[in-house]
């Protein structure tokens, strides 16, 4: 597959000795894909790395990107676009009533220049024909679009979370290491179906633990086995999940995608205070009161080796109210 190496990797496997003693075990390290780089990194740089390729093989120049107002999807891409010389169009969507604010990705945007239009979503993430009216006038100024899947969770940024397993069992071996398990958030799911195809089709070993963060358990088993087979159609990989395979949890998504909840508020306060390690609102907030949760009730022993993987995102907590990070209220 062609490949834009964009990415600062490999990214850190950090011991988060004074987390797993705040929490009394288990022992748990940060895979930091935090630190990939562009744009501030995150984990759609690895997603990228693959789907702007696609884009450049098939002659466009122009990326048409869907994603809230505080997409990290979207800050990322307009900065690995301005690296790979690429024009980029972001329609970012909320339901009505939400607030628009100048502050954390949205912000990074407007600063980069990138083209947005806003538009609302009712429900969140349906976009309606919005997208094509974008790419409709893209044509008319003689450019030529792509649109990217929601999340960048087509088959290419699988790829890109195949490879990061890749990446891990390297360093597993390297630190004599034997996790027992890797735990990450879900958004649109392409990660987590990267990770899953990762551990299936690969020795790595571990159980792979999703943290949702919007949908509910009963649409993310439905919905990532049917694009996993998809993915390890597309990418001539044997094996690919059922449901069967999946340890999904959505216990933790409260109001909704964006929402802060008393947990994940928690969460970033404990992770910052023991380790100076900053998490997310949106993903990895609350895929760590996830972790958290699921280590209080039992699900995760407390002799377990776990790997917590960083997706990035610290921009949006620029838009939340320094009290409701504080006191975990709602933003």
């Amino acid at each position: 597959m062609p490949r834009l190496r964009l990415a600062h990797l490999p990214t850190p496997l950090e011991e988060a000795k004074a987390l797993s003693q705040a929490l009394g075990g288990p022992r748990i390290l940060f895979k930091r894909d935090d630190l990939t780089g562009v744009g501030l990194g995150g984990n759609k740089v690895r997603k990228l790395e693959f789907i702007m390729a696609r884009a450049l093989a098939e002659g466009a120049d122009t990326l048409i990107v869907c994603g809230g107002y505080q997409s990290n999807l979207a800050r990322i891409t307009a900065a690995m676009a301005k690296r790979a010389g690429l024009r980029v169009e972001l329609v970012l969507g909320g339901v009505p009533g939400e607030p628009r604010l100048r502050q954390g990705n949205l912000l990074l945007d407007e600063l980069m220049g990138a083209s947005v239009t806003f538009v609302e979503t009712v429900p969140r993430w349906d976009f309606g024909d919005s997208l094509e009216q974008v790419a409709d006038k893209v044509r008319a100024q003689g450019h030529v679009p792509f649109i990217m899947p929601l999340g960048g969770s087509g088959p290419e940024g699988m790829a890109g979370y195949i490879f990061a397993t890749l990446e891990m069992r390297e360093q597993f071996a390297a630190q004599a290491l034997k996790p027992d398990r890797l735990v990450v958030g879900i958004g649109s799911g392409g990660t987590y179906s990267g990770l899953s195809l990762g551990v299936l089709n690969t020795d790595i070993g571990y159980r792979l633990t999703g943290i949702s963060v919007s949908r509910t358990r009963d649409y993310l088993l439905e919905s990532i086995p049917l694009a996993a087979r998809h993915g390890a159609t597309e990418l001539g990989l044997t094996n690919a999940p059922v449901a069967a395979d999946l340890d999904i949890h959505d216990e933790y998504v409260g109001e909704g995608y964006g929402t802060l909840t008393p947990a994940s508020a928690e969460a970033i306060r404990l992770v910052a205070q023991a380790e100076g390690v900053f998490l997310d609102p949106v993903y990895s907030g609350k895929a760590m009161a996830g972790l958290i949760g699921l280590i209080r009730r039992g699900h995760i022993g407390r002799d377990e080796t776990v790997v917590f993987l960083h997706t990035g995102g610290q921009p949006a907590l620029f838009a939340y109210a320094a009290e409701s990070l504080l006191t975990g209220a709602r933003p």
